[in-house]
């Protein structure tokens, strides 16, 4: 009798431990498993995108160029498009200009190094609309986000950091050389398009495209393109003698200019 009592408790224990595992199971699966749903949603979203150009040659008449990016994406309603054009990096002087003895003249300058010498940034919404600062200063996304590093050596002391770069900001856009917009179009939840607009004084090289897709705030996926912009014709051969051939260029630029020079001055004469 004593032995068929321990089977019996043994038995019922063994039904109660396998019950609190089932419950146990049951709990973690469904903690876990929207995140794995979730998971899988972001790994199998689909962004597609190409250029109808990748490739723009600068010659004597060029007065820039329009390309046209296109592709498709996984959306969601409330899904957006981010589209980043950023040319090849340079050193931009600022200069500070203040009266002195009712004259405008040049008081101080700072150089700024790897600025971008172009940039545009599309969107199908505004961007601080789309995410958070937080995550478009880690993306660096938006003119108010884009480095800002002085050059060993520069510093400021007149005015504010953050006025120098609006300064900055105000004589690129000017120039037509940054850019930010809206403009993504979206068609049937599925399609996109945006125009890149290279103007005329653009710097030759590679120009890097980025294509980012947002999702409730968060980056889903990101793919990457590139645009090549090289001289063509006889501006290209004058290029690259200038870059090959410094000093004969330059040699050669002098006795033009001693010539022409000494041209005008026999036919002003005569």
């Amino acid at each position: 009798m004593r032995v068929q009592s321990l089977c019996l408790t043994s038995h019922l224990l063994t039904l109660y431990i396998r019950r609190v595992y089932t419950m146990l199971t049951a709990v973690i699966c469904a903690l876990i498993w929207p995140a794995i749903l979730s998971s899988q949603a972001v790994a199998s979203s689909v962004l597609v995108a190409d250029l109808n150009e990748k490739e723009v040659q600068i010659s004597t008449d060029f007065n820039g160029a329009s390309l046209l990016l296109f592709g498709t994406i996984d959306r969601d309603i409330g899904d957006d498009v981010v589209i980043i054009v950023e040319g090849p990096p340079k050193d931009i002087a600022i200069r500070l200009k203040s009266r002195v003895s009712g004259i405008w003249i040049n008081t101080e300058s700072a150089t700024l190094t790897n600025t971008p010498s172009f940039y545009q940034i599309s969107s199908t919404r505004p961007l601080n609309v789309i995410a958070s600062t937080r995550i478009l200063e880690n993306l660096q996304l938006g003119l108010q986000h884009l480095p800002f590093t002085l050059a060993e050596g520069s510093q400021i002391t007149e005015g504010e950091l953050a006025d120098w770069k609006t300064a900055l900001i105000r004589n690129m856009q000017k120039a037509n050389l940054w850019n930010e917009n809206n403009d993504v179009l979206v068609r049937k939840n599925v399609l996109f398009r945006s125009d890149i607009s290279l103007p005329a004084n653009v710097l030759p090289g590679n120009y890097n495209v980025r294509i980012l897709h947002f999702r409730s705030g968060e980056l889903v996926t990101e793919t990457k393109s590139v645009i090549v912009v090289r001289k063509s014709g006889l501006s290209a051969d004058i290029f690259e003698f200038a870059h090959n051939y410094s000093p004969a260029y330059g040699i050669l630029a002098i006795l033009f200019a001693v010539f022409m020079g000494w041209g005008a001055a026999r036919v002003f004469r005569g």
